[in-house]
């Protein structure tokens, strides 16, 4: 859901400006597995898709949720060529995540590498309900809608595309 939060947020996608969908069906997997409980679970494990707006955008996502714990994010212009990556975690989050690891064994791997943004986060959020002082850089109840509702509008297009 971050990924469509980034896109509603820099790249005008929503359900209602969404021109096509193309689903990278090589990559892209949909699993049904039982959960601890004994109940199945259906859920994408792997996904790859670009989605063209009707406002001329074109923005691709490819993300494994099995992949291990670096992420990244890319920029490249429309030949392919890489302009921007970010990865994380980066140096100094490896060595904060080998202290949280120490201080909370079991936790999920993830919730290490994002510690600091999910300090952030909190900060600004609670800044604003002290001070009523904007959220800066922090996304909205609108963009979570649009984030929302795009992850409903796929659902469904990439279940029919990979069965």
């Amino acid at each position: 859901i971050h990924e469509l939060a980034l896109l509603a947020s820099f790249y005008d996608v929503t359900v209602d400006n969404i021109a096509s969908v193309v689903v990278d069906k090589e990559f892209s997997s949909c699993q049904t597995l039982k959960g601890p409980s004994g109940k199945e679970w259906t859920d994408f494990d792997k996904v790859k898709f670009t989605i063209k707006t009707k406002t001329g955008k074109e923005v691709s996502v490819q993300a494994d949720r099995c992949g291990g714990d670096t992420s990244y994010a890319m920029v490249s212009d429309e030949d392919g060529k890489e302009l921007f990556r970010h990865s994380m975690p980066d140096e100094e989050d490896r060595a904060n995540v080998a202290v949280l690891e120490a201080k909370y064994p079991g936790a999920m791997p993830y919730f290490f590498s994002q510690d600091p943004d999910y300090v952030t986060v909190k900060e600004r959020v609670a800044k604003l309900c002290a001070t009523g002082e904007e959220a800066k850089d922090i996304a909205t109840i609108d963009i979570a809608i649009a984030a929302l509702s795009v992850a409903e509008y796929l659902t469904p297009l990439m279940k029919e595309e990979l069965a």
